[in-house]
């Protein structure tokens, strides 16, 4: 989970600002103790990339809006993944929506958007994301077989190559709270439910 610790904020002064979503912090830190701070982050209805503070490029933006959504229209997250979500619905937290955020190639499609982002975020289309994103990954069970092909042929180059297929890196889903239904522009809590790497 490094892109957890990479978006992990110390106590954001933006959170101190607001008597209202520190005190909601100070809540759901009581009813899950062991999970981590939340990010205070404003809420975005439509995808957004950005660089965080170690430089690192993501996509991040509602899940209905997730560039990786298979062919029907649900967000691929792996069987461990979908498991660790089961379990955190199962303690009632009050969610009012789900993001998603994708850590980005550097040399990839948004090297050329590099410069302007270290200025600030950008907002960009549904298209765009994909774009940037890349493709829907192979099932995990297809990337195990395509290893084992290549492992099997004594290391020689396979009909698809394992770096075509691990191409995505660092998905995290965040839960979303606020005291009102989040609004685009509105200070929320992001709290980083799962991540994995494809």
């Amino acid at each position: 989970m490094r892109g957890l610790d990479l978006l992990s904020p110390s106590h954001s002064p933006k959170l101190l600002a607001d008597p209202e979503l520190a005190e909601l912090s100070v809540q759901i830190n009581q009813m899950w103790p062991s999970h981590p701070e939340p990010l205070p982050l404003a809420w975005t209805e439509t995808p957004l990339v950005s660089i965080d503070r170690s430089g690192v490029a993501w996509v991040i933006g509602p899940a209905e809006h997730d560039p990786l959504q298979g062919a029907r229209g649900c967000t691929v997250i792996p069987h461990k993944q979908r498991a660790q979500l089961k379990r955190i619905a199962q303690l009632g937290l009050p969610f009012q929506r789900l993001a998603i955020a994708h850590e980005l190639d550097p040399e990839g499609p948004v090297r050329q958007l590099l410069p302007v982002l270290r200025t600030q975020p950008q907002p960009c289309t549904d298209e765009l994301a994909r774009v940037l994103v890349g493709e829907v990954p192979a099932h995990p069970g297809v990337t195990r077989a395509v290893m084992v092909l290549d492992a099997a042929v004594s290391g020689a180059t396979s009909a698809i190559g394992i770096n075509a297929v691990v191409s995505v890196l660092d998905p995290i889903i965040f839960g979303i709270m606020a005291r009102t239904p989040p609004r685009h522009g509105q200070l929320c809590l992001w709290y980083p439910l799962v991540a994995w790497r494809w």
